[in-house]
């Protein structure tokens, strides 16, 4: 009899209402997704303050030799004389190698972190005899007594983060041209001269034709990511730093790398083939070509970030609802009880509340504690609301069970980025199947309970 009371309560119907329910509360699951999505962004542009008043995303390209050129052109001037166009000729070193040592600190602004550094550089190598190239059809003549070494940055406000004079050795004797900052070159418009972001000091030539030597000790703090060129024919960079997290990027990996809890190094080693510029060339079109598309480094990023996980966790909000309300629902058509569909929507809106509750807690707290607070906060509700609502300590159990196992899913989607998919979908059939095989033998057609209703009254009868 107690199934037939079951069937009588038409659970077509009752199913198709508590999907409809699911579909109606992810609509706040997509909301405090934007929340997240806003929450993230608060804190981006927190870190990304907190990165310009330390120097800013640092991008090293250099040093390189820039001297200015006249090219003739096939202009007369009105005594017969050919006109010449100013330019400045970039020169490249033959070999370099960058040593960086980074010393990593976290700062704060309000509840947000962010990764800074102080890094010591030393840029050591030579430039090969300087065969100048011509820039144009006719003669060109240099100014190799105004020639200037220099480092271009990413930015003007990367100049914030130079501390203490650069010191600069030539052919093993230590320089004392003092270095500017900007570098002004010109681009043969007789009326402007162009100026790029970095620090640039006199170096006059006198012999171009024989190889100069060079070290460079600088002094750079930046915050997020440090960046390297490579402007040499061959360039080695290797660097060291007190973080555990590194997140290499850019145009190249790491040759070698090793990472431990405590730190990283990392090396990398580029041939001239590889390095897509030429040995000299006319700066025309700017000095974006010793970077543009070149450079590699590494992200100071802080793993296990909370907005990441509760967004991938969000995703898949509309499954775990199902879960919920399915596992309510199972034990409403297979062990008896009776649950309203407010009950549905007060269930709900308990799970709800507990990605709002993860989502504000793991701003101050670790992400685990977080997670694993909340949800044994919301597993203990909805077990206790599912035993009252069913009047039964065993039911309540069951569904407690159930959450639990809910939750466990979730945090699997959470943690994991590259499974997450494949553990979403294989929930979701597993849902499916447990429902199919939960209600296999309930009457669908029955949507009124008629034909239970004539099935007891032939009982009766009988």
């Amino acid at each position: 009899m107690e199934k037939k009371e079951i069937q009588a309560r038409a659970l077509g119907p009752k199913l198709l209402l508590v999907g409809a329910l699911a579909f109606l509360m992810w609509i706040p699951c997509l909301m405090i997704y934007a929340l997240s999505w806003e929450r993230s962004t608060r804190a981006d542009t927190a870190r990304n303050e907190i990165y310009a008043l330390a120097g800013g995303r640092q991008v090293i390209s250099g040093p390189v030799i820039l001297v200015p050129a006249s090219v003739e052109t096939e202009r007369l001037d009105k005594t017969g004389a050919p006109i010449f166009r100013r330019t400045t000729v970039v020169f490249t070193p033959k070999m370099l190698s960058i040593t960086a040592g980074l010393d990593t600190s976290v700062r704060s602004r309000s509840i947000y972190d962010a990764t800074i550094y102080d890094a010591g550089l030393v840029m050591t190598g030579a430039f090969a005899p300087l065969s100048p190239p011509h820039p144009g059809a006719g003669a060109v003549r240099y100014d190799w007594a105004a020639a200037r070494i220099a480092v271009k940055l990413a930015d003007e406000s990367n100049l914030k983060g130079i501390s203490g004079e650069p010191v600069l050795t030539i052919d093993g004797v230590v320089r004392d041209s003092a270095f500017e900052p900007g570098i002004s070159y010109d681009t043969g418009d007789e009326n402007t001269r162009f100026q790029a972001p970095g620090v640039s000091a006199p170096l006059p030539i006198a012999d171009p034709a024989r190889a100069i030597g060079f070290r460079l000790e600088m002094r750079l703090s930046g915050g997020g990511s440090v960046e390297f060129s490579p402007v040499g024919e061959t360039t080695s960079v290797t660097l060291d730093a007190d973080w555990p997290h590194p997140s290499f990027f850019g145009a190249r990996l790491p040759d070698a790398r090793r990472i431990s809890a405590a730190d990283f190094s990392a090396s990398w080693r580029i041939p001239y083939l590889a390095r897509s510029l030429p040995r000299s060339f006319a700066a025309d079109s700017g000095l974006s070509l010793l970077d543009s598309g070149k450079s590699f480094g590494v992200k100071f990023a802080a793993s296990g970030g909370p907005y990441q996980s509760v967004n991938r966790a969000l995703k898949y909000s509309l499954l775990f609802l199902g879960v919920v309300f399915l596992t309510f629902f199972l034990i409403e058509a297979t062990m008896g009880g009776r649950a309203h569909p407010v009950q549905y929507l007060l269930l709900g809106l308990a799970q709800i509340v507990f990605f709002l509750l993860v989502l504000s807690m793991s701003e101050h707290i670790r992400f685990d504690t977080a997670f694993i607070g909340a949800a044994t906060a919301t597993t203990l509700l909805s077990g206790f609301y599912a035993a009252t609502v069913f009047r039964s300590i065993l039911r309540g159990l069951i569904a407690f069970t159930a959450f639990a196992g809910a939750y466990g899913l979730i945090y699997l989607l959470m943690k994991s980025e590259d499974y997450a998919l494949l553990i979403g979908s294989v929930a979701a059939f597993g849902g499916v199947a447990l429902t199919m095989a939960a209600t296999r033998n309930i009457d669908w057609y029955d949507l009124g309970g008629r034909r239970t209703g004539s099935l007891q009254t032939q009982e009766k009868s009988d």
